[in-house]
């Protein structure tokens, strides 16, 4: 025991006690102040859950909200916004020798999107390294191998959906102590301009959401009274009826109708109406998923890329192929899953009829190299006209929605559609192609293959204030945006010039 006059007694623990403490804090500030180590301090600014109530409680709720991604509604969607500063020396690439990685329990990543760095440029290095197919339906984001500056910081906006908390790291970062990879806590007692940052945090990330993830949809610019019919690719189908209704419900003396019969029916029967009744052609338009080969009379424009998919019943456990063995798997040659890592299930080919398919000659040109697809075995997909003599089982539909539904409930089914559609069957795996995963992100660079330009053909050109030329005003405008994203289709004005031809 120490008597300390004035003091009392201190007993000796205590005093190495706050030896310790004083130690600690000293190697503390020299390391952070002095010796400068390699550090990476990440702070979790935001992580609450977004309230919503999709579709239920009417009668109890004031506001009915509802997140949507891609046609689909998010379960459970919260918003993450995680801030990371080099708080250390310089970050070389070569020092993140072990992945510096965020995990959300609990939860999968809907969107990701980096928000603010500093310098700005560091911002662009993380999006074009980080890819939605890398991240989208996992648990965690992986920071790339890039350098970081001392003093340099980025922040990420994540949705989420799951029903867990909280954020965790792992990484390491040669010569950083314990890792070099640092949670810092929120402080508990905020003061007045804590909580105005605060304040402008949330009001930055609602309006963030809405922006890329909360379907807000604005009314067209400018209303025609009248009737139109769009014909013609079944693959958008889907898209233009979306579009149709968003256009009418703001627009409501405007009468179109949405009727799908093949690219090439729908360019065919528009050029033999404009022969016949010049005034009825001018209240139609025909959608070919690509250039019609032989169109006199009509006036034709790329509107978007439209991104095809091959898609696999998941019963086969497949979930990618190669150009080679897709063509193998339409020429006969591969006839069970097996053969190509998948399960013991005989490969079941549902193709769209004849040429009038857009989407069929696509898939012709692009994936099977101008290879011809194989006789028809069986009328329902399921059951083969001689089962004795096939070797191959093939059948054929008419439109995009019967083939996926087909390939949907067929076990060891496989087809081809357009991508957005194909998102909206749980049973489907829209299957990577040479180990590119099908997405609207791979087309500008031309890493993907199987996609094609969409036309939009009118009898000569519409009349100014014609609901044609309305219709079509809105379908390339930015207020149509959120449903062509859902549709899986990249608008001409966002890719390079000269790229829709």
């Amino acid at each position: 025991m120490f008597d300390f006059s004035g003091f009392g007694s201190i007993n000796i623990e205590t005093v190495i006690a706050l030896v310790t403490l004083i130690g600690t804090a000293i190697v503390w500030l020299l390391d952070r102040y002095v010796w400068r180590r390699k550090r990476l301090v990440y702070r979790v600014q935001v992580d609450a859950q977004i309230g919503v109530h999709p579709r239920q409680n009417r009668a109890k709720e004031m506001v009915d909200i509802e997140v949507v991604h891609q046609g689909k509604a998010v379960h459970d969607p919260s918003i993450v916004l995680l801030r990371v500063d080099n708080t250390g020396t310089d970050i070389e690439a070569k020092d993140m020798q072990g992945a510096v990685k965020f995990t959300f329990p609990g939860r999968k990543i809907v969107r990701m999107k980096v928000v603010e760095s500093h310098p700005p440029d560091i911002g662009d290095l993380l999006e074009a390294d980080m890819k939605p197919a890398d991240y989208v339906d996992t648990d965690a984001i992986t920071v790339p191998k890039l350098a970081i500056n001392r003093g340099d910081h980025f922040k990420f906006l994540l949705v989420l959906s799951g029903k867990g908390k909280d954020v965790t790291h792992s990484g390491y970062l040669a010569g950083g102590a314990n890792g070099g990879v640092y949670h810092e806590p929120r402080p508990r007692g905020p003061g007045r301009r804590t909580l105005i940052f605060g304040a402008t945090t949330l009001v930055l990330v609602g309006a963030l959401v809405a922006f890329f993830l909360v379907d807000v949809l604005q009314p067209p610019r400018n209303c025609a009274s009248g009737e139109l019919r769009v014909i013609g690719s079944t693959a958008v189908e889907p898209t233009m009826t979306e579009l149709r209704s968003a256009y009418i419900a703001e627009c409501s003396n405007a009468d179109i109708t949405i009727a799908a019969n093949g690219s090439r029916s729908g360019v065919s029967d528009l050029s033999a109406l404009g022969a016949k009744d010049g005034n009825a052609a001018s209240k139609v338009i025909a959608m070919s998923d690509g250039p019609a080969v032989d169109a006199p009379g009509l006036s034709g424009e790329a509107v978007a890329v439209v991104v095809f998919a091959v898609v696999v019943n998941r019963a086969a456990d497949v979930t990618g192929l190669t150009s080679a063995q897709l063509r193998d798997i339409y020429n006969g040659k591969i006839t069970n899953w097996e053969q190509v890592g998948g399960r013991n299930l005989p490969i079941r080919m549902v193709s769209r009829v004849g040429p009038a398919s857009g989407s069929r000659l696509v898939f012709r040109e692009k994936v099977l190299g101008g290879d011809q697809e194989l006789g028809i075995t069986s009328d329902d997909c399921r059951r083969d006209d001689d089962a004795a003599t096939t070797k191959y089982h093939r059948c054929e539909v008419g439109t995009t929605e019967e083939l996926l539904t087909r390939v949907n409930e067929i076990d060891g089914a496989i087809g081809y559609a357009e991508l957005g559609g194909a998102r909206k069957y749980p049973q489907l795996t829209p299957v990577t192609i040479d180990s590119v995963v099908p997405d609207t992100s791979k087309v500008a660079d031309r890493s993907y293959k199987f996609w094609e330009v969409e036309h939009a053909y009118t009898y000569k050109a519409p009349a100014a204030k014609s609901l044609t030329a309305a219709f079509l005003d809105y379908v390339r405008s930015t207020q149509a945006r959120p449903i062509l994203d859902r549709g899986d289709l990249v608008p001409c004005s966002d890719l390079p010039a000269g790229f829709c031809g």
